[in-house]
């Protein structure tokens, strides 16, 4: 049975607990100013990504001036995000490997988790952490534990109380009198025998349960301590978050936060404003009570000895402000559940580098300018000012300029428009430059962007700079592996928690799962006699390894490297009789056809990994034995062709398997 919890599970003094609680508040005030980089600094990176206005106020020269930013960010960002997401984000997304009795399990656990992942909308998750690990130094995922129930409105026949007699007990309305279980819900009955009556409940349904991802901005994430300048330094992780207060009030009810910390954070509110990642403001309504005032808090998950029995996890709750201190409870995942996405590590630091504030920031500020005093010049040669002689007849407020105006003078010179010099060419040329410096320091060329490029190139120079540019890119994706593995591993450990909640009933396994694990030879009645996962199928020590993020982003190049080593293994099976029995088995076969539809990008892919293929491939099998044990039968010994001829004086030849004798 799980333990009652209650908000402060390790046991301190007071004055311990005051000086843990002003320890971690200074601790939190140094991590904020530790930062690599700014929140203003953060925010401007994001508005250029969403190329937002630049020159407001006093950068503007004039009223109507051109406020153009660059586009590099968005499309440099955009291309090497989807190179990321599409290389990581195949099926499945993680290879399991098996260690000692777990290796038999392995293909279930690889299908449970392929289908999990799919359920839980992780891809979303990760390309938004991706997203932020590109624009800010870091992208952060945070993994956590959810089970939600929900009523939902349903119709059911409950079994009705008898009498003596037979007949259906009444209430004082005149309603049947329904029967209830141990559990208080009423007693449903499905054959037509029993007495029963329908009745209209509300039945809390579980609508998700497990892992769940979400992602950080990195203006609201710290790990601590702040200087730490490798991950074995870091020693805790800290979240900026807002609840409302009756949300706190409840969570006082449910034994998690502490009633006097949560009476003496007071009913002033604390989130006056709220803004976008570029720094655009969102509309908040006015709290006009209590229950709608938010109060600022930080969660942190710290390895700490609290308790004198050793270093382990804990969930500590803060509100740095007021320096109270709502919760300190032991983390059962005793791991830590948040993973920086870092592409661009930094040496020294464990932030890393942004991909648009730290290696873009000057091509990108430089395109900004070229593009509008572009667009300033065009605008002053075709709206050109004009030049007026002082004192001259015409006063353009009275008689503005037009067509079909007609302006007095008394000398053709008392009016004449003012001539700029075209420097449309130059300006164009330095804007290409800085297009080319763009791609140089992104690694990322036209063809890799998905567009086609005006100069004149050979296809053999074009694919050889698109490699090399993907080849760059593949750098970043490696980066993320060892994040990826660590993300599987604290999943694993949710969900054998999760199922182990649900007891021997497990959980019901879609027909799409056990069809994958039929293309894989797994033996699903041994493991699996009721059809259903649960937690026993996930005991064991396994490998999670992420099966895109150590390949090639290159798919051209995926596709020349499948096919070279096809032509490699049709040369092996013609000098070694042991690789061709290889091939010519069910899941050798099966493997081939799933790695050339996922390069090829079939569509149909149930025509070739479905259950009618697997039978075909199963009966090709079946006859290709039945024909060598017809030729060991009819021919000489080992298998081969029939000998012809008249048999040797005394010799018999042996009789076929349908019964009838040789010629």
């Amino acid at each position: 049975a799980k333990r009652a919890r209650k908000p402060f599970e390790v046991t301190l003094s007071e004055e311990k607990r005051t000086a843990l609680t002003l320890e971690l508040c200074r601790v939190l005030d140094d991590a904020i100013a530790a930062r690599s980089a700014t929140d203003l600094e953060v925010t401007y990176w994001h508005t250029l990504y969403e190329q937002g206005r630049t020159r407001q106020g006093l950068n503007s020269p004039w009223a109507d001036a051109a406020d153009l930013t660059s586009y590099l960010g968005t499309q440099y960002v955009d291309v090497l995000r989807s190179q990321i997401v599409r290389t990581v984000m195949l099926d499945p997304v993680f290879v399991v490997e098996g260690y000692g009795e777990a290796e038999k399990k392995a293909p279930f656990v690889e299908e449970f988790h392929s289908w999990q992942l799919e359920a839980e909308g992780f891809q979303q998750v990760f390309s938004r952490g991706t997203h932020l690990a590109l624009i800010e130094p870091r992208g952060v995922i945070e993994t956590y534990e959810d089970t939600v129930k929900r009523p939902v409105r349903k119709v059911i026949k409950a079994k009705t109380k008898q009498a003596e007699d037979g007949r259906t007990l009444m209430d004082e309305k005149f309603q049947p009198v329904l029967e209830t279980g141990p559990d208080g819900r009423f007693v449903e009955v499905f054959d037509e025998t029993t007495p029963a009556a329908e009745v209209e409940i509300d039945s809390y349904e579980t609508v998700c349960r497990g892992p769940r991802h979400r992602t950080i901005a990195y203006r609201d994430f710290l790990e601590l301590p702040g200087h730490a300048r490798d991950r074995s330094e870091v020693w805790g992780y800290a979240k900026r978050f807002y609840r409302r207060l009756d949300q706190l009030k409840e969570r006082v009810k449910a034994k998690v936060y502490d009633a006097k910390a949560v009476e003496a954070l007071g009913a002033d509110h604390e989130r006056a404003s709220e803004t976008t990642l570029a720094g655009d403001a969102i509309p908040m309504a006015t709290p006009d009570g209590t229950e709608v005032v938010e109060k600022e808090l930080w969660e942190l998950l710290i390895l700490r000895d609290l308790d004198g029995k050793g270093l382990r996890w804990y969930i500590l709750t803060l509100h740095k402000d007021r320096q109270q201190l709502l919760r300190i409870q032991y983390d059962d995942i005793g791991r830590p559940r948040y993973f920086s996405l870092v592409p661009f590590p930094r040496p020294n630091s464990t932030d890393g580098y942004s991909y648009i504030g730290h290696k873009l920031i000057t091509v990108i500020e430089e395109h900004t300018a070229w593009r509008n005093m572009l667009a300033d010049r065009a605008a002053m040669q075709l709206q050109a000012p004009i030049k007026r002689l002082q004192g001259a007849l015409w006063d353009p407020d009275t008689e503005p300029i037009g067509p079909k105006a007609v302006i007095p003078v008394r000398d053709m010179r008392e009016i004449e428009p003012m001539v700029f010099p075209d420097a449309t060419g130059p300006a164009i040329e330095r804007i290409r430059d800085t297009e080319r410096a763009g791609e140089r320091l992104s690694g990322i060329n036209d063809a890799a962007a998905g567009f086609t490029s005006e100069s004149q190139r050979t296809l053999g120079e074009i694919q050889l700079v698109t490699e090399q540019s993907m080849g760059r890119s593949t750098e970043a994706i490696k980066n993320l592996q060892e994040t990826l593995e660590e993300i599987a591993q604290v999943r694993h450990l949710m969900w054998k928690r999760a199922l182990a909640d649900m007891g021997t009933e497990g959980l019901d396994t879609p027909p799409s799962v056990l069809q994958g694990l039929e293309l894989r030879g797994a033996n699903v009645l041994d493991y699996m006699p009721n059809r259903r996962f649960t937690a026993q199928m996930l005991e064991g020590a396994f490998r999670f390894k992420p099966r895109g993020s150590v390949e090639d982003a290159d798919l051209n190049r995926q596709r020349f490297d499948f096919n070279q080593w096809v032509i490699a293994l049709a040369n092996m099976a013609k000098i070694n009789p042991m690789v061709a029995a290889i091939l010519q088995t069910p899941s050798a076969a099966k493997a081939m056809i799933e790695q050339g539809v996922r390069l090829y990008n079939v569509q149909d892919k149930q025509a070739f990994l479905g259950s009618e293929a697997t039978a075909a491939m199963q009966r090709a099998q079946q006859a290709q034995a039945l024909s060598q044990m017809m030729g060991a039968g009819l021919g000489a010994p080992g298998g081969g062709p029939p000998m012809r001829g008249t048999p040797a004086a005394g010799l018999t030849p042996p009789p076929s398997p349908m019964g009838v004798q040789a010629a």
